[in-house]
């Protein structure tokens, strides 16, 4: 018996909840393609919540500055995706819009976009914008002021186009009354952003900064949750003080130590802390020395990467002595050399009275060098101790009352 084909439209049947769910996984400009299917089609893209905008759907080369052809035509399409994408906001009905991205990079050093169709996003009173933000490197970067007052707004990512340096982020006003989370990635940030920023934003609870130059000397809040500064240089003093901070991440930032202070953690419980050195050290030598450890003093999960620079010991030494670390439970610390700082693990053993965990991430070139002399101690709270060299386990020991971490290696 010959087999008919079936050319039933059963995509086109199914319910519009399924169909604009299908969609939101789409880039906006191909869920409005979709309108030409047939009329069932037509206006099903109106009612996605969900928008996908991409720079890359309208491509602009790098040109020489010198070439006035090259420039006008980079316009003219920034000009395309700008009309596009306010035509599709515009034609949309009063449906809601749950989320609005931005994605691809705006590629021309010489014509900076208009931001027209940030603006109109936000007039629809998103709980998500995510957006790359053209601009020229160094510029003063204005973004409309609608982004920062939409009162729907819970979470914002603000990423700076990496190929044309960082630029300076800066605000009239915030009045964010709903963000929970913000991510900045690429920008300097100074005191007056940071104050508007914290004084604007009531319920913000996760703030990653990302990437940026710090011009901050004060992140004091009292509903920060979590707090993440990662690639970042620090280039003045800077004073966290956060009583309900659960955790925080300062990793792979430069001048940490010299020149940031914790305050007022009571809420801790995770922290990773990478403490990195730069060649302009000399620059912060003169710089006081301020609180650090000490503010970690309520972690119950801690995590310590350190470089061997001039008087860091020292400090560190200094304030584990001038504390108890009675909530820490777990510590992982890791050194690029671990010999010239093994006396530390003691300390931290002897200011860790309910410690059960201890981690150490040791070169191999320097296990034999280890003095076990020096860094004998009791372990009687501990319960693990693991041995990292070269992120391969070298040693898993439970605790049968050796005195030291040298006797646990060998």
């Amino acid at each position: 018996m010959k087999r008919t084909s079936d050319r039933t439209d059963r995509i086109s049947s199914l319910p519009d909840d399924v169909l604009v769910h299908v969609l939101s996984f789409l880039n906006t400009r191909d869920a409005v393609r979709t309108c030409v299917l047939s009329k069932r089609w037509r206006n099903t893209w109106t009612i996605v919540p969900i928008l996908n905008f991409d720079f890359y759907e309208f491509p602009t080369e790098l040109v020489s500055e010198d070439d006035d052809d090259d420039i006008k035509e980079n316009i003219k399409e920034d000009l395309k995706f700008d009309s596009f994408v306010c035509s599709v906001l515009e034609n949309r009905g009063p449906s809601h819009v749950d989320t609005v991205t931005f994605t691809g990079e705006f590629m021309s050093h010489f014509c900076e976009p208009s931001m027209r169709w940030l603006h109109r996003a936000a007039l629809l009173m998103p709980q998500v914008i995510s957006a790359m933000i053209p601009c020229f490197e160094l510029a003063e970067l204005h973004l409309p002021d609608s982004v920062f007052s939409c009162a729907s707004l819970e979470l914002l990512e603000l990423i700076h186009n990496p190929y044309v340096g960082k630029a300076y982020l800066k605000q009239n006003s915030i009045a964010l009354a709903s963000l929970k989370t913000l991510m900045l990635v690429n920008l300097v940030l100074d005191d007056d952003f940071a104050r508007k920023l914290l004084l604007g934003c009531p319920v913000l609870e996760d703030l990653q900064l990302l990437d940026c130059e710090l011009f901050m000397s004060d992140i004091s809040s009292n509903v920060l949750k979590r707090l993440i500064i990662h690639d970042c240089w620090l280039l003045q003093h800077m004073r966290i003080s956060c009583p309900i901070l659960v955790s925080l991440f300062i990793i792979s930032c430069k001048n940490t130590i010299r020149i940031i202070s914790l305050e007022n953690l009571t809420s801790l419980v995770y922290a990773t802390i990478e403490l990195v050195g730069s060649d302009e050290e000399e620059v912060v030598d003169t710089l006081p020395k301020l609180k650090f450890l000490c503010g970690l003093s309520n972690a119950t999960y801690l995590k310590l990467l350190f470089r061997p620079l001039p008087e860091l010991k020292e400090q560190l030494e200094n304030e584990i002595s001038c504390g108890t670390f009675c909530n820490l439970n777990c510590l992982d610390i890791g050194a690029w050399n671990m010999v010239k700082h093994f006396s530390l693990v003691a300390l931290f053993l002897e200011h860790s009275p309910v410690l059960k965990q201890l981690a150490l991430s040791l070169n191999r070139d320097v296990i034999q060098e280890m003095p076990g002399r020096d860094v004998s101690f009791q372990l009687e709270y501990i319960e693990t101790v693991n041995i990292f060299s070269d992120e391969k386990k070298l040693a898993r020991r439970r605790n049968h009352k050796r005195r030291s971490v040298g006797e646990i290696i060998k």
